[in-house]
């Protein structure tokens, strides 16, 4: 995963859990969507995300602000994902994702990984006190999927982008649904500068401790290529990066998900977790994937459009 010479930069995806319980095989849907009122999935495969993100101006003047970030509400991010990549021997690691078709999440390169691995992804929560090794209890909906993609030049700080195929549908609806991600009007590297951002995760509070139970998002502005590059050496329209020294940050169990932006009061995806600082919130900032990197080969693999 990470190499000697880049210790100083995580990978926000390898924290360990120690659940062992085994109750399905691959491709089995674990459990199904507790009814809602209101609740009417759709039929297409259309990716709008129009609609499904409650977030006001209030969330960012709440008392419920903890260190690192804000607690999410139900159904605020109805497009996160639990990935959790199953080593074996009950050893996880633990990744988020987001999902963008019925079929189809996307993470980060380093959450799929080099070698053939199952996932469990979960669907529709907030909370993930009901996940195990290889199995979920609770509500929402989860599968076990073996097909994932890695990026064909995928390195640790560049190309870290992964796909993952569900073997069943999505079902859409109240708690889930596709996120819609920047496509190629957005290619120019100066979009989203001087934007602010929103990254959104169950990584740690802090350097230390295990990952938060319940999920959180991080308000932050996105910062020029020019300016990240007197940190990282970041490559220009494949990353993106979100300012330091704001008490908030992506932290190890972050990798994958999503930074978003608002377009007209729409969730739109511009990036994926990658790396930054293995000391967090740092002082140095956060490097992102940059989605219109990536729309190619995004786009070829899973046949949508952008």
């Amino acid at each position: 995963m990470i190499s000697a010479s880049i210790k100083s930069i995580f990978l926000v995806v390898v924290l360990l859990s120690l659940a062992r319980h085994v109750r399905c095989g691959p491709f089995k849907l674990l459990r199904k969507l507790e009814p809602y009122s209101n609740t009417n999935y759709t039929k297409h495969s259309k990716v709008t995300g129009k609609g499904i993100f409650p977030i006001t101006e209030d969330d960012f003047n709440t008392d419920n602000r903890i260190v690192g970030g804000y607690y999410a509400r139900r159904n605020q991010f109805p497009f996160m994902a639990v990935v959790h990549r199953l080593i074996g021997g009950g050893v996880v690691a633990q990744c988020g994702g987001s999902v963008i078709s019925h079929r189809w999440v996307l993470t980060a390169g380093h959450c799929v990984g080099t070698n053939p691995s199952r996932f469990l992804l979960v669907f529709g929560i907030i909370d993930k006190s009901g996940i195990g090794y290889d199995y979920y209890d609770g509500p929402g909906l989860a599968m076990i999927t073996d097909e994932a993609y890695l990026h064909p030049n995928f390195d640790p700080t560049i190309n870290d982008v992964g796909l993952l195929r569900t073997p069943y549908n999505i079902p859409f609806g109240e708690n889930i649904q596709p996120i819609q991600l920047a496509g190629f009007n957005d290619i120019d590297p100066t979009n989203f500068a001087n934007r602010m951002g929103i990254v959104i995760g169950w990584g740690k509070d802090g350097p230390s401790g295990l990952p938060t139970r319940k999920l959180k998002f991080a308000v932050l502005p996105i910062i020029s290529d020019y300016e990240c590059k007197s940190y990282w050496s970041i490559t220009v329209r494949k990353h993106a990066c979100t300012a330091a020294g704001y008490g908030q940050d992506a932290c190890q169990g972050d990798s994958g998900g999503p930074l978003i932006v608002l377009e007209s009061g729409t969730p739109l995806q511009i990036g994926i977790v990658s790396y930054g600082d293995g000391y967090c919130p740092s002082d140095k900032p956060g490097v992102f994937s940059r989605v219109t990197g990536y729309i190619d080969w995004i786009q070829k693999l899973t046949g949508l459009n952008f």
